[in-house]
């Protein structure tokens, strides 16, 4: 009896952890080839359970810039729009893998010291992830905003 009350108590626990939100990942500011494989990864995780929903919380802040003068990465205030130009170009690379776009979530979660994103996977019935700290508002800088991957990789 007490054996089949372990089972018991090891299936709940088991599909009650199942039921909870993952962060698959966290980056800031990566190269092209790193995104493409990140980006690949987070897809391929998400295919475990196919009914859950990727959220992909975005944090805008500084950016490193190269500074030709200096001939240093310099990190310079967000342009207005990053977050939106991130988010289409993670679109886009969904429409390249074919991976359906209603699964994928995108939440705004305000500024960091330096822009970053945070990849989840929340299976159906789990609380979505929320944003953790971030600091105020910053300054923009004048410029248009560009996603990841622009013009070198994607069709």
């Amino acid at each position: 009896m007490r054996i089949v009350f372990l089972i018991f108590i090891f299936l709940l626990a088991g599909n009650a952890y199942s039921q909870e939100a993952f962060k698959v990942d966290e980056y800031g500011n990566v190269p092209c080839d790193d995104y493409l494989g990140r980006m690949d990864g987070l897809f391929a995780e998400s295919e475990r359970n196919p009914t859950a929903k990727v959220y992909i919380l975005l944090y805008e802040g500084k950016v490193p810039t190269y500074n030709y003068r200096t001939k240093r990465i310099e990190l310079k205030r967000p342009i207005v729009g990053l977050a939106e130009a991130r988010i289409r170009s993670i679109k886009r690379y969904a429409d390249h893998r074919r991976f359906p776009k209603e699964r994928l979530a995108f939440i705004k979660a305000g500024f960091r010291k330096e822009a970053a994103l945070e990849a989840w996977i929340v299976p159906p019935g789990a609380k979505p992830p929320t944003p953790s700290e971030t600091v105020p508002k910053m300054r923009y800088r004048p410029g248009k905003a560009a996603g990841y991957c622009v013009g070198c990789c994607l069709p």
